[in-house]
């Protein structure tokens, strides 16, 4: 159960604590051990979010037209604004045969609201959408216990994402929210959509935590029924998952598992591949000026011709391998998925009734393709608009979904102590580890992204032909065959005809 202690206020965030020696050393050592603290209190922070976001949601929306900032808010410092508000919520110890209760104060605030507000509004999110995917149920907590330690929470309907920010990311998103906020409404990107940020505070036993937390637009909702997520970067140390594949591995992917799932990469339509390309380019372009590194570009593969069990089948191989088993895939793979396979109990659901996701591939990238043949009766697909790709050397058919994200760390003096070891130690594959210098990591991602993954198709899209093992060129020619057999007998038929009427007239 959640109290308010006391009304909304509104302040200034503080901006002007900044590590001028660009180390963040604070938020390297500080974030670890308070994010093992709060650890044990996810739950009971997840209902203060729960609260907080729907009240200060409701302080600018609700009487919008009567709201006036404070006196000390000016133009040009509206990055700084900050509404708050005090809760006490009371938990239950774990462990505990009483029935007592601990309480625990919160201030939970949210930063640059009226901006963020207006961004959600721009990007096709309205706040009464916003409000009602967080005022029916509380946060779905799926706390990532593993390295990071980041809290991470999901709305009820798993729309949005929670996750807590180091203060210096979050600190650098309120410093570009404007930029952002004019990329994402004046051209084409793939960035994630950051639409909230909220600080929590609440006393420990020495002294008071401060945590960050980002809200963003959820690019894989269980809607999209997606089959695997990759996460790439171009590196390829430590970028493969060991072992055999697993249901849950394969949302686990990374850089190495692509390259040896798929060794010839994902053709797509010319136009998006172009389209594409160009969008990237100008994102990492955009990223690497601000000096940011180790983002991520997720890709979300929807198989329709592979079922999950062939998925699963699949293994890593090289050299010969991979010929054994494209050998077989072209024989026993050309089937399309059973009707059995490809349903769930959510593509039961009416798709109107639902948003799949507020991010939607052809959307950003703002392409057009035919949704009558690439889409055929997919409602998903009717509603979140993948990129349609085909998968090289089997032709199979995917939709994929992606979006960069981690968009928030930049180049710091930490990271180029640790790229100048790596220098030293590893120097014939320094560049091949996640983190490197903006300039070089630009380079890298482009080059591995579309001379590994995404492949111009050009002429060879065979979409809508049911015999995936040939290639386009192959039915072409056989269609062109095909044509000049029926011209000839035209022509043979022609002759006898012509050669009738002269008999007759003779």
């Amino acid at each position: 159960m959640a109290s308010s202690k006391d009304e909304i206020s509104e302040t200034l965030y503080d901006d002007d604590i900044w590590d001028r020696l660009d180390f963040h050393l604070g938020s390297y050592v500080k974030s670890p051990i308070q994010l093992r603290y709060l650890q044990s209190k996810t739950s009971v922070i997840g209902r203060a979010l729960h609260h907080g976001v729907v009240d200060l949601l409701d302080n600018i929306t609700s009487k919008q037209s009567e709201y006036i900032e404070n006196e000390t808010i000016v133009l040009g410092t509206e990055h700084r604004l900050c509404h708050s508000r005090n809760y006490t919520l009371k938990v239950h110890e774990h462990g505990s045969n009483t029935d007592d209760e601990d309480e625990i104060d919160f201030e939970i605030s949210s930063l640059a609201p009226t901006i963020f507000s207006q961004l959600r509004e721009d990007i096709g999110i309205s706040n009464e959408n916003f409000r009602q995917s967080f005022s029916q149920h509380h946060l779905k907590d799926f706390t990532n216990p593993g390295k990071s330690g980041s809290l991470m929470y999901k709305t009820f309907d798993d729309l949005f994402i929670l996750k807590t920010l180091r203060d210096y990311e979050a600190r650098l998103l309120l410093q570009i929210l404007s930029g952002y906020h004019l990329q994402l409404i004046q051209r084409s990107t793939i960035f994630n959509r950051y639409i909230g940020l909220y600080s929590v505070r609440l006393q420990a036993s020495i002294s008071t935590i401060e945590i960050f937390i980002v809200v963003m637009a959820n690019a894989f909702t269980p809607a999209l029924q997606i089959d695997e997520i990759f996460d790439l970067k171009g590196s390829k140390i430590k970028r493969k998952s060991l072992g055999d594949l697993s249901r849950e591995k394969l949302f686990k992917l990374k850089d190495v598992d692509f390259m040896e799932l798929y060794p010839y990469g994902i053709r797509i339509p010319t136009n998006i591949y172009q389209k594409l390309k160009l969008v990237i380019a100008n994102d990492v372009k955009v990223l690497k000026k601000l000096n940011i590194t180790d983002f991520s570009l997720i890709l979300g593969v929807r198989h329709l011709d592979m079922t999950e069990e062939e998925m699963l089948k699949r293994r890593p191989t090289t050299g010969i391998g991979v010929l054994c088993t494209i050998s077989n895939q072209l024989g026993v793979m050309s089937m399309m998925r059973p009707e059995s396979d490809i349903k769930s109990p959510m593509l039961q659901q009416s798709v109107e009734s639902f948003s799949v996701s507020y991010l939607k591939p052809l959307e950003m990238l703002n392409e057009q393709i035919d949704k009558n043949l690439y889409y055929d009766d997919d409602t998903i697909a009717h509603a979140s608009l993948p990129i349609p790709g085909i998968i090289n050397q089997t032709n199979q058919r995917v939709y994929l979904y992606l979006a960069f994200v981690d968009m928030l760390q930049t180049f710091d003096s930490f990271k180029l102590i640790d790229q100048t070891f790596r220098k030293l130690t590893h120097h014939d594959r320094h560049l091949e580890y996640s983190v490197i210098e903006p300039d070089n990591y630009e380079k890298r991602i482009n080059q591995f992204l579309f001379e590994r993954v995404f492949i111009d198709a050009k002429d060879d899209f065979p979409w809508a032909i049911t015999d995936v093992s040939k290639s386009v060129a192959e039915i072409n020619n056989e269609d062109f065959d095909n044509k000049n057999n029926i011209r000839q007998h035209h022509h043979t038929i022609e002759r006898e005809q012509s050669d009738t009427v002269l008999q007759f007239r003779f």
